[in-house]
């Protein structure tokens, strides 16, 4: 049984290529009334759905994320990914007081300076480089597929101590040492 867990383990779900092509916030058609965009999304149905249509018994036991938007693109809650794939190495942002990450890579800022610093496959510039390696859920999708042996780092895991670490950091106290943007 746990070799079977761990071969689990290192697969990709099947769900998450659907996820990632997915477009969120067009209005439902479904149902034609205010505040109907399709924020959310059904893992068990892979479609993406409003708040009407999660009011129906189809739903009722699905696993379902909700979308965010955050700089004009989608972003969904770190807390709420992290139950179905391991987001390890993947920036989060705060979002209205929220920890989120993007589904796909966010607008690039500036030239890139330095590659050390960026995404390892879009290189799009990080905020903290030395915590993590891809600016996307898409980013990590496709470092994935290109690891060479089954000895890279799994996709989907449980949250490692070393991940609540990362977690913890981001906190930042009341008083203590001032928390500055960095200079471009």
């Amino acid at each position: 049984v746990e070799e079977e867990d761990i071969e689990k383990r290192n697969e990709k779900p099947e769900w998450v290529e659907a996820f990632l092509q997915r477009t969120f916030f067009d209005g439902c058609t479904l149902h034609p009334i205010r505040r109907n965009e399709k924020n959310r999304y059904c893992i068990n149905c892979d479609s993406s759905a409003c708040q009407y249509c999660l009011s129906s018994t189809t739903h009722r036991h699905h696993k379902i994320l909700k979308i965010y938007r955050h700089v004009y693109k989608d972003v969904v809650s770190l807390v709420a990914m992290e139950k179905y794939i391991d987001c390890a190495d993947i920036q989060p942002y705060k979002c209205n007081k929220r920890l989120v990450i993007a589904l796909n890579p966010l607008p690039h800022c500036g030239p890139i300076l330095n590659t050390e610093t960026s995404c390892d496959i879009c290189k799009r510039r990080l905020a903290e480089p030395d915590l993590y390696r891809y600016c996307s859920i898409s980013c990590k999708v496709i470092a994935f597929e290109r690891k060479s042996s089954d000895l890279a780092p799994p996709f989907l895991s449980i949250m490692s101590p070393k991940k609540a670490l990362k977690v913890e950091q981001l906190k930042h106290k009341r008083k203590g040492k001032p928390q500055r943007a960095p200079f471009f």
